[in-house]
């Protein structure tokens, strides 16, 4: 089984469990007040497409939703969206629909899994920050970055989970365990977590460096706390200087807690003031930032 095809397979185990012969909708999600809408009526609607990435499209179907589809889209996702809308305050776009549809007539191998996903969500007005940062005053950007440590801070304070994956117990999905051929977790501690990390990079690596690898992950214990995991410029929505979407929860779960700002550090190239303002609004964990850099100039 690919990665993608194992993740629908932990987001809706039905799905594998007893594949039928032709394509069907297996919902995972309807909004009260929402009808389903198909994959034929979604095509039929002529979307307009905002972004494609590999096996993951964007469309705007019409002025106020959103949908996000495709072989890599992730049920997932949509579950992480549930869970932190309805526990916390955090502006996210309202979700309507998600469900898998398949088995497909294609080749697993080429396309990493038989079911395509369809996510439906609010379209959320604004620009993300990959586009804007640049464009706002200091103290437009000192604003955005008090709006972001709120929505951090209250993060942080769902109660914490005692494993380390995505909510209601399912899989690690960030792509550090990509090339994973054990597990992808859930993981009942930081050292089962970091064991795993430490096997992929080994098999992906030369040389005998698996003891300097394990010291060096296991050097220092963590809590386990609620992550977004991608929190990028192009990830946040703004408009009028505030922020009014966090978007992309496909990577999100439970995490050591230091993951956050490894992961908000990882693509980061300096060239504007964003980090600078980043720094204030999570707690920084160097170490672990070059121990990560570190780890995914193997991985990836």
């Amino acid at each position: 089984m690919t990665p993608i095809a194992a993740l629908q397979a932990a987001a809706m185990p039905e799905l594998y469990s007893s594949m039928p012969s032709s394509p069907q909708i297996n919902v995972l999600y309807l909004a009260p007040g929402q009808e389903i809408i198909s994959p034929e009526q979604f095509r039929a609607s002529n979307p307009e497409t905002l972004a494609t990435g590999a096996g993951t499209q964007l469309a705007k179907m019409s002025p106020s939703m959103l949908v996000k589809y495709g072989t890599h889209a992730s049920l997932i996702e949509a579950k992480n969206m549930l869970y932190v809308a309805e526990r916390t305050s955090i502006p996210i776009p309202r979700l309507f629909a998600a469900y898998a549809y398949g088995p497909l007539d294609r080749d697993v191998d080429d396309f990493g899994s038989v079911y395509d996903t369809y996510i439906f969500m609010e379209f959320i007005e604004g620009e993300d920050l990959g586009k804007s940062w640049e464009k706002y005053t200091s103290a437009e950007k000192q604003m955005i970055s008090t709006d972001l440590k709120k929505h951090m801070t209250e993060l942080r304070s769902l109660p914490a989970a005692d494993y380390i994956g995505s909510v209601h117990e399912g899989p690690v999905t960030d792509v550090i365990l990509e090339w994973s051929t054990t597990s992808r977790g859930p993981f009942k501690s930081e050292r089962d977590f970091n064991a795993t990390i430490v096997d992929t990079f080994v098999a992906k690596s030369k040389g005998q460096i698996g003891p300097y690898i394990r010291g060096m992950v296991d050097a220092h214990k963590h809590g386990i706390v609620f992550t977004h995991g991608d929190l990028r410029p192009d990830n946040i929505i703004v408009k009028n200087g505030r922020v009014t979407a966090i978007i992309d929860w496909e990577m999100a779960g439970w995490y050591p807690d230091h993951w956050e700002f490894v992961k908000a550090f990882y693509l980061e190239v300096f060239t504007n003031d964003w980090a600078s303002h980043l720094l204030g609004v999570l707690t920084p964990y160097y170490c672990e930032q070059l121990m990560h850099a570190k780890l995914m100039s193997v991985l990836w």
